[in-house]
């Protein structure tokens, strides 16, 4: 009899839980519980961080991205990358052979049109990169916002923490500290990992995001990241089948619940249960990921609780393999560092392994592109390229003719996040 699966944020059924976590909430026990103005006093980017405004409940309507697939930059980007690398002297270091690059030497405010089309399609081939000794956070809110809106259309977060009158801007915020935060963070649970792909729930969810530290511990505090494509790899031929069949039910109910028990205002009034493929296709590269993230994910349609349960508890082992992780690091404030991914093939989860320690604040914001509604195409890039099956009309394929691909002929493109879906912290999930 295998246990039964159980989505991050499930303890807010328990109403002994509940009663625990507004004792600990009245007493600053948890990450969420400060006072936004008060703080605001004594951060060093006032400007990225506003308190809840009670006008703003309900104000904004759900995010769509029908063309996502088609109008992708990545579509567009030079596979030398010589615009993104416009400084010769720029260095670069791979956190893994496969998975994720260190870039030093370009700053992402000087990238012209070119140079972000190059971006998006490294981004897309190596999953993630991580830019040190930035300026994008002095730029701000304004350019932050337009330098997104260049990679289409950017998610307002139901509930996560943003910037006054840059809605579009999602914060993260850990109030500075000593080891009492620590008691606080793991009154409940073992471990702060909560995997996820940003926006899962939403039907357009987030292709890229780019995370901005303001502030950050000199050590820890930093962000892992899972690669979703060698995850998908890694399965048997038949297991790949299996999967390929199945829908995975993605919801923002438990993080929605989180909020409201720490007084948040939902910008956007709704549970969302929302149905993905299991696995996915990129609309640009055409590789095949695992479309799975324990923060998100309630279940396996048309399956059985048992049968469900199986599947996604082995999910949940298999994404935890450190064989397809890699770790950004942030470097401090001093590192003035901006990490960007593509979701649809990276999973990523903040890592609270500084609280035993005084630091200063974990504060960083989010931009987060809309990308295209996940779809498969059963035949890779690959495959069709050598010929195994080459035709047009897929209907959800990327050749000519495609109903949802990426090319000549579409009928219809495709198209943030979440908080966390730990009932501590939910506000600091990246």
């Amino acid at each position: 009899m295998s246990y039964s699966y159980r989505q991050n944020g499930a303890e807010l059924d328990d109403p002994l839980f509940i009663e625990e976590f507004k004792k600990a909430l009245k007493l600053g026990k948890v990450a969420r519980a400060v006072d936004l103005e008060e703080v605001r006093q004594h951060v060093k980017y006032p400007e990225y961080l506003s308190p809840f405004k009670l006008e703003d409940e309900g104000k904004y309507n759900a995010f769509a991205n029908p063309d996502g697939a088609k109008n992708d930059k990545g579509h567009l980007g030079d596979p030398s990358f010589k615009n993104l690398f416009y400084n010769k002297d720029a260095k670069t270091f791979d956190l893994s052979p496969n998975f994720g690059t260190e870039i030093d030497g370009i700053q992402l405010s000087k990238l012209d049109d070119a140079g972000k089309n190059d971006l998006a399609l490294y981004l897309a081939t190596r999953g993630l990169a991580v830019f040190h000794d930035q300026d994008f956070r002095d730029k701000g809110p304004e350019f932050a916002r337009e330098f997104g809106r260049y990679f289409g259309p950017l998610h307002i977060h139901p509930v996560a923490y943003s910037i006054d009158g840059y809605p579009e801007l999602l914060v993260t915020f850990r109030k500075e500290g000593g080891p009492e935060r620590y008691e606080g963070e793991f009154a409940s649970r073992t471990t702060s990992v909560g995997w996820h792909s940003d926006i899962s729930f939403e039907e357009y969810p987030s292709s890229f995001s780019f995370f901005v530290a303001l502030e950050a511990p000199e050590s820890g505090g930093d962000t892992v990241y899972a690669d979703t494509r060698e995850a998908y790899r890694r399965l048997s031929p038949e297991f790949q089948k299996l999967l390929e069949g199945l829908t995975a039910i993605h919801t923002n109910y438990y993080q929605n619940k989180f909020s409201a028990l720490t007084g948040g205002v939902a910008r956007v009034k709704k549970d969302y249960f929302t149905e993905h493929p299991l696995v996915r296709t990129h609309p640009v590269t055409g590789e095949k990921s695992l479309f799975f993230s324990k923060g998100f994910v309630k279940s396996i349609k048309g399956l059985k609780g048992p049968e469900s349960s199986a599947i996604l508890n082995f999910l949940d082992a298999h994404i935890n393999s450190t064989d397809f992780q890699v770790r950004a690091q942030h470097r401090g404030t001093s590192g003035a560092t901006v990490i960007a991914w593509d979701n649809r093939i990276v999973l990523h989860t903040a890592i609270a392994d500084f609280l035993r320690h005084k630091t200063g604040h974990r504060h960083h914001f989010r931009i987060t592109v809309l990308g295209e509604k996940p779809y498969l195409d059963r035949e890779t890039k690959e495959e069709k390229e050598n010929g195994q099956n080459g035709q047009n009309g897929h209907e959800n394929g990327h050749s000519n003719g495609h109903a949802n691909g990426h090319a000549n002929g579409h009928a219809n493109g495709h198209a943030n996040g979440h908080a966390n879906g730990h009932a501590n912290g939910s506000s600091n999930g990246n």
